[in-house]
Formats: structure tokens, sequence, C-alpha cells
């Protein structure tokens, strides 16, 4: 398994870089609030899915206490 993180700041090419990861054969989160990715991270990993790759887009104005 694999989980790509993508992040930068507005109009930076996340989305353009997401669209590539995509074609690629990951499975593919735009604008992922940063608060989920741990909730994210412990299911790609710990269960069983279908899912072998998958990418994240997190937007840099998120909380930064959540940073």
């Amino acid at each position: 398994m694999k989980l790509a993180i993508i992040s930068g700041r507005s109009d930076s090419g996340k989305s353009a870089v997401l669209h590539i990861l995509e074609d690629q054969g990951y499975y593919c989160i735009d604008n992922l609030p940063v608060s989920l990715l741990l909730a994210l991270a412990n299911r790609v990993f710990t269960e069983e899915t279908a899912i072998p790759n998958v990418a994240v887009n997190i937007d840099t104005r998120n909380i930064s206490a959540d940073l």
C-alpha cells in the first residue's frame, strides 16, 4: 500500500498532480481535511482493502493546529 500526500498553496498544481496519479491507478481524494488524515491512514494500512494506492490532496489553508 502507498499513501501519497500532495500539499501546497492555492493554484500550485495539486489537482493536476492528483489527476496524473489517478491515471496511474491511485484512488484520489481531493481537499481532505487534515484532521481526517490519521483515520484514513489507519483504515488504508490496517484493514483489508481493495485499494493498493491512495493519494490525498491537503490544502495548506487547514487550521494550523491540525497541521
